[in-house]
């Protein structure tokens, strides 16, 4: 079964929604929000958005294993998600992937800190004000160590904000959640002092 016949399939009526009815002002939202074109966002029946990265989703997923694509708390950051990085600030973990199974260990320690980020905002119906990656080591990773002029430590700890082009570092000799937490409260308190990129 293709990806587009498992979309037709589970009757995707949000993007008919979308069409039919005009939704009024719902297009300017998307459009005043930074995305990259071609963009395919994913709604469910109500309208409501599912993904603004359907066609990452898409491109990961080419058998549509894991539609309709709920995002995930804490990604693996990779060529085709590394996009997400220019949406707003982003929390990345850089760890020696060279170590077996460090980058799994390393989502284990964030994720209970993003879900409860990102439960506390939708309770808010808000969008979570920070993504979280988790970055090995591979050439993508060198290239954003470049550009943002990060040092090669691992474990590393930073939000990156390329729109704002700041960045936090906090280079501990160990990521423990309690550091994690700390560090993400303050960036959210504003008692963070951005560096530039």
């Amino acid at each position: 079964m293709t990806c587009w016949t498992r979309m037709c399939a589970a009757k995707m009526t949000g993007l008919l929604l979308l069409c039919r009815k005009g939704r009024g002002g719902f297009m300017e939202e998307f459009m005043a929000a930074k995305m990259c074109i071609p963009t395919l966002i994913v709604l469910d029946s109500q309208g409501e958005v599912i993904t603004r990265q359907g066609r990452v989703e898409v491109l990961n997923d080419i058998e549509c294993r894991e539609f309709p694509w709920h995002p995930k708390p804490v990604l693996e950051l990779t060529d085709s998600n590394a996009v997400q990085l220019n949406e707003g600030p982003c929390l990345v973990l850089f760890v020696d992937s060279e170590d077996d199974g460090e980058s799994e260990a390393a989502k284990q320690l964030i994720q209970p800190i993003a879900e409860k980020i990102i439960a506390k905002y939708k309770a808010k119906e808000e969008e979570a004000p920070l993504l979280f990656f988790v970055a090995g080591e591979d050439d993508m990773t060198d290239s954003l160590r470049d550009y943002t002029n990060l040092p090669e430590a691992a474990p590393l700890l930073t939000i990156l904000d390329m729109s704002a082009r700041a960045k936090y570092v906090m280079d501990v000799e160990e990521i423990t959640p309690e550091i994690v937490e700390a560090f993400v409260s303050d960036f959210l308190a504003d008692k963070l002092k951005p560096e530039p990129i």
